[in-house]
Protein backbone atom coordinates (compact mmCIF):
# COMPACT_ATOMS: atom_id res chain seq x y z
CA UNK A 1 0.00 0.00 0.00
CA UNK A 2 1.01 3.40 -0.75
CA UNK A 3 2.45 6.03 1.72
CA UNK A 4 -0.50 8.23 0.69
CA UNK A 5 -3.14 5.58 1.19
CA UNK A 6 -1.78 4.69 4.48
CA UNK A 7 -1.37 8.37 5.58
CA UNK A 8 -4.83 8.96 4.27
CA UNK A 9 -6.54 5.94 5.88
CA UNK A 10 -4.79 6.44 9.07
CA UNK A 11 -6.28 10.06 9.10
CA UNK A 12 -9.64 9.03 7.89
CA UNK A 13 -9.85 6.52 10.48
CA UNK A 14 -8.54 8.39 13.12
CA UNK A 15 -11.14 11.54 12.40
CA UNK A 16 -13.32 8.79 13.01
CA UNK A 17 -12.55 7.95 16.33
CA UNK A 18 -12.17 11.94 17.61
CA UNK A 19 -15.53 11.97 16.75
CA UNK A 20 -17.08 9.28 18.36
CA UNK A 21 -14.90 9.57 21.37
CA UNK A 22 -15.59 13.43 21.94
CA UNK A 23 -19.28 12.67 20.77
CA UNK A 24 -20.04 10.13 23.44
CA UNK A 25 -18.44 12.85 26.03
CA UNK A 26 -21.05 15.11 24.78
CA UNK A 27 -23.88 12.56 25.09
CA UNK A 28 -22.41 11.72 28.90
CA UNK A 29 -22.64 15.34 29.82
CA UNK A 30 -26.17 15.99 28.62
CA UNK A 31 -27.64 13.22 30.32
CA UNK A 32 -26.14 14.61 33.52
CA UNK A 33 -28.24 18.19 32.64
CA UNK A 34 -31.55 16.01 32.84
CA UNK A 35 -30.36 14.33 36.26
CA UNK A 36 -33.09 16.16 38.17
CA UNK A 37 -31.59 15.22 41.37
CA UNK A 38 -28.40 17.04 40.59
CA UNK A 39 -28.24 20.53 41.89
CA UNK A 40 -29.25 22.95 39.02
CA UNK A 41 -25.53 24.95 38.76
CA UNK A 42 -24.12 20.95 38.54
CA UNK A 43 -26.57 20.68 35.52
CA UNK A 44 -26.05 24.06 34.17
CA UNK A 45 -21.96 23.33 34.27
CA UNK A 46 -22.82 19.73 32.16
CA UNK A 47 -24.53 21.95 29.68
CA UNK A 48 -21.44 24.03 29.71
CA UNK A 49 -18.99 21.57 29.40
CA UNK A 50 -21.19 19.40 26.68
CA UNK A 51 -21.37 22.84 24.62
CA UNK A 52 -18.04 23.41 24.58
CA UNK A 53 -16.84 19.63 23.83
CA UNK A 54 -19.47 19.71 20.95
CA UNK A 55 -17.17 21.50 19.04
CA UNK A 56 -14.70 18.71 18.76
CA UNK A 57 -17.14 16.19 16.50
CA UNK A 58 -18.48 19.25 14.48
CA UNK A 59 -14.45 19.67 13.52
CA UNK A 60 -14.30 16.36 12.45
CA UNK A 61 -17.02 15.95 10.85
CA UNK A 62 -15.97 19.10 8.38
CA UNK A 63 -12.57 17.58 7.90
CA UNK A 64 -13.85 13.81 6.97
CA UNK A 65 -14.63 15.45 4.10
CA UNK A 66 -11.52 16.42 2.52
CA UNK A 67 -9.40 13.36 4.04
CA UNK A 68 -12.42 11.29 2.71
CA UNK A 69 -11.90 12.80 -0.84
CA UNK A 70 -8.02 12.14 -0.48
CA UNK A 71 -8.36 8.82 0.75
CA UNK A 72 -10.55 8.44 -2.26
CA UNK A 73 -8.34 9.53 -4.89
CA UNK A 74 -5.44 7.15 -3.11
CA UNK A 75 -7.69 4.19 -3.40
CA UNK A 76 -8.57 4.62 -7.33
CA UNK A 77 -12.25 3.85 -6.29
CA UNK A 78 -13.16 6.91 -8.24
CA UNK A 79 -10.65 9.59 -10.67
CA UNK A 80 -10.40 13.08 -8.73
CA UNK A 81 -9.20 16.17 -10.75
CA UNK A 82 -7.05 18.82 -8.79
CA UNK A 83 -10.03 21.13 -9.04
CA UNK A 84 -12.26 18.66 -7.16
CA UNK A 85 -9.94 18.66 -4.32
CA UNK A 86 -9.54 21.91 -3.91
CA UNK A 87 -13.14 22.45 -3.95
CA UNK A 88 -13.34 19.98 -1.29
CA UNK A 89 -10.61 21.31 0.64
CA UNK A 90 -11.90 25.28 -0.05
CA UNK A 91 -15.21 24.51 1.54
CA UNK A 92 -13.93 22.65 4.34
CA UNK A 93 -12.00 25.77 5.30
CA UNK A 94 -15.20 27.60 5.02
CA UNK A 95 -17.20 25.00 7.05
CA UNK A 96 -14.53 25.17 9.46
CA UNK A 97 -14.89 28.69 9.65
CA UNK A 98 -18.58 28.83 9.99
CA UNK A 99 -18.24 26.69 12.98
CA UNK A 100 -15.90 28.90 15.03
CA UNK A 101 -17.96 31.40 14.31
CA UNK A 102 -20.89 30.50 15.54
CA UNK A 103 -19.20 29.39 18.92
CA UNK A 104 -17.85 32.82 19.23
CA UNK A 105 -21.35 34.14 18.55
CA UNK A 106 -23.93 31.44 20.16
CA UNK A 107 -27.10 33.40 21.71
CA UNK A 108 -26.79 36.41 19.40
CA UNK A 109 -28.63 36.92 16.16
CA UNK A 110 -25.91 36.53 14.23
CA UNK A 111 -25.10 33.49 15.55
CA UNK A 112 -28.74 31.66 14.94
CA UNK A 113 -28.30 33.17 11.56
CA UNK A 114 -24.95 31.36 11.08
CA UNK A 115 -26.08 27.94 12.44
CA UNK A 116 -29.37 28.28 9.85
CA UNK A 117 -26.85 28.64 6.79
CA UNK A 118 -24.74 24.95 8.60
CA UNK A 119 -28.18 23.28 8.87
CA UNK A 120 -29.02 24.61 5.68
CA UNK A 121 -25.57 23.01 3.95
CA UNK A 122 -25.63 19.91 5.94
CA UNK A 123 -29.24 19.45 4.58
CA UNK A 124 -27.94 20.01 0.84
CA UNK A 125 -24.64 18.07 1.26
CA UNK A 126 -26.48 14.86 2.89
CA UNK A 127 -28.68 14.80 0.25
CA UNK A 128 -26.42 14.88 -2.47
CA UNK A 129 -24.65 12.15 -0.79
CA UNK A 130 -27.42 10.35 -0.43
CA UNK A 131 -28.84 10.52 -4.20
CA UNK A 132 -25.00 10.36 -5.45
CA UNK A 133 -24.59 6.94 -3.82
CA UNK A 134 -27.93 5.19 -4.13
CA UNK A 135 -27.73 6.09 -8.21
CA UNK A 136 -24.13 4.77 -8.02
CA UNK A 137 -25.76 1.53 -6.16
CA UNK A 138 -28.60 1.01 -8.48
CA UNK A 139 -26.35 2.06 -11.86
CA UNK A 140 -23.32 1.21 -11.03
CA UNK A 141 -21.93 4.70 -12.29
CA UNK A 142 -20.44 6.65 -11.31
CA UNK A 143 -18.96 4.68 -8.55
CA UNK A 144 -18.95 1.37 -9.52
CA UNK A 145 -17.65 -0.10 -6.36
CA UNK A 146 -21.24 -1.02 -4.21
CA UNK A 147 -19.41 -0.59 -0.88
CA UNK A 148 -18.30 2.67 -1.64
CA UNK A 149 -21.53 3.79 -3.04
CA UNK A 150 -23.49 2.21 0.39
CA UNK A 151 -20.43 4.31 2.29
CA UNK A 152 -21.58 7.80 0.72
CA UNK A 153 -25.15 7.16 0.98
CA UNK A 154 -24.28 6.42 4.57
CA UNK A 155 -22.33 9.57 4.87
CA UNK A 156 -25.56 11.58 3.89
CA UNK A 157 -27.93 10.04 6.18
CA UNK A 158 -25.06 11.15 8.90
CA UNK A 159 -25.31 15.13 7.82
CA UNK A 160 -29.56 14.14 8.38
CA UNK A 161 -28.70 12.68 11.68
CA UNK A 162 -26.52 15.72 13.09
CA UNK A 163 -29.05 18.04 11.72
CA UNK A 164 -31.30 15.90 14.16
CA UNK A 165 -29.53 16.11 17.55
CA UNK A 166 -29.48 20.15 16.98
CA UNK A 167 -32.78 20.46 16.19
CA UNK A 168 -34.15 17.55 18.94
CA UNK A 169 -31.73 19.74 21.59
CA UNK A 170 -33.45 22.89 21.32
CA UNK A 171 -36.53 22.56 23.14
CA UNK A 172 -34.58 21.72 26.16
CA UNK A 173 -33.35 25.69 26.58
CA UNK A 174 -36.24 26.91 27.44
CA UNK A 175 -37.71 25.00 30.44
CA UNK A 176 -34.36 24.20 31.89
CA UNK A 177 -33.87 28.77 32.07
CA UNK A 178 -37.31 28.16 33.41
CA UNK A 179 -36.09 25.58 36.32
CA UNK A 180 -33.18 28.68 36.93
CA UNK A 181 -35.46 31.37 37.17
CA UNK A 182 -38.71 29.96 38.83
CA UNK A 183 -38.07 26.12 40.28
CA UNK A 184 -38.29 22.86 39.03
CA UNK A 185 -41.89 21.32 38.54
CA UNK A 186 -42.91 17.90 37.35
CA UNK A 187 -43.81 19.80 34.02
CA UNK A 188 -40.16 21.62 33.08
CA UNK A 189 -38.48 18.35 34.54
CA UNK A 190 -40.86 15.70 31.83
CA UNK A 191 -40.00 19.19 28.90
CA UNK A 192 -36.38 18.67 29.39
CA UNK A 193 -36.21 15.11 30.16
CA UNK A 194 -37.74 14.32 26.70
CA UNK A 195 -35.61 16.90 24.62
CA UNK A 196 -32.37 14.98 25.87
CA UNK A 197 -33.89 11.28 25.22
CA UNK A 198 -34.81 12.58 21.93
CA UNK A 199 -31.39 13.84 21.64
CA UNK A 200 -29.32 10.92 22.77
CA UNK A 201 -31.57 8.58 20.70
CA UNK A 202 -30.04 10.31 17.72
CA UNK A 203 -26.93 10.60 19.02
CA UNK A 204 -27.06 6.39 19.45
CA UNK A 205 -28.12 6.64 15.74
CA UNK A 206 -25.00 8.35 14.65
CA UNK A 207 -22.98 6.33 16.52
CA UNK A 208 -24.32 3.50 14.51
CA UNK A 209 -23.94 4.79 11.64
CA UNK A 210 -20.45 6.56 12.06
CA UNK A 211 -19.76 2.10 13.22
CA UNK A 212 -21.01 1.16 9.87
CA UNK A 213 -19.07 3.55 7.72
CA UNK A 214 -16.03 2.87 9.24
CA UNK A 215 -16.68 -1.05 9.20
CA UNK A 216 -17.72 -0.24 5.50
CA UNK A 217 -13.42 1.57 4.90
CA UNK A 218 -11.81 -1.27 5.91
CA UNK A 219 -13.41 -4.43 5.18
CA UNK A 220 -14.59 -3.22 1.74
CA UNK A 221 -16.99 -6.30 1.09
CA UNK A 222 -17.89 -7.06 -2.50
CA UNK A 223 -21.63 -6.59 -2.09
Amino acid sequence: MANSTLLWDYAHIALFVVWIAAAFGVMVHVAAAKNSKLPYEARQAAVGKARALDIIPRVCFALILPVGIELTGAINVYPLSPGLKILFWSGAAIWLALIFMIDRREGTPLGSLLGYIEIAFQALAGAGFVVYGLNSLATGAPIDEPWFAVKLAMFGLAFWTVIAINVSFRPFFAPFAEIAEDGSTPEREEAVARAVNHTIAYMIALYLLLAGIALLGLMKPPF
